[in-house]
């Protein structure tokens, strides 16, 4: 299969994915029974990166992707179970907006990942210590 259909086929399956890995492309196209490999997932990604269709989101451990979207939103991702939660802040948006007006800086990307535990780890995370206490 030619290079640009495979990068279609590809793409395809990243818009309905959300918030995406590479291994996670390749597990989708897999269950589909469309064998694609490592290497072709990466080509077709760094191929939409470049063409500005999608951002990639890093923390320490992992890179994941994610389309363009319109609107200026910011992450959330547990450092657990690797969730990733989107969120809109007005209030943010605007210190961003304030403070490069002070700094005299025209912003051409905004990028932020806020690392933690979401309620579900954190509630795992204190019935166990609830139980090794009661041991």
């Amino acid at each position: 299969m030619r290079t640009d259909k495979w990068i279609s086929k590809i793409e395809a399956f990243a818009r309905n994915a959300g918030h995406f890995r590479v291994q996670d492309l390749i597990d989708l196209m897999k269950a589909s029974e469309i064998p694609v490999s490592r290497a072709t997932v990466y080509r077709a990604i760094n191929k939409l990166l470049t063409a500005g269709k999608i951002v990639q989101i890093s923390s320490a451990r992992e890179r994941y992707f994610e389309f363009v979207n319109e609107q200026t939103h910011y992450h959330f991702r547990c450092k657990k179970c690797g969730k990733i939660l989107e969120f809109f802040f007005d209030e943010i948006e605007k210190s961003i907006q304030e403070s490069a007006e002070k700094l005299a800086v025209l912003l051409t990307e905004q990028k932020l990942l806020i690392e933690g535990f979401s309620n579900r780890c954190c509630r795992r995370r204190n019935e166990r210590k609830k139980r090794s206490v009661r041991k």
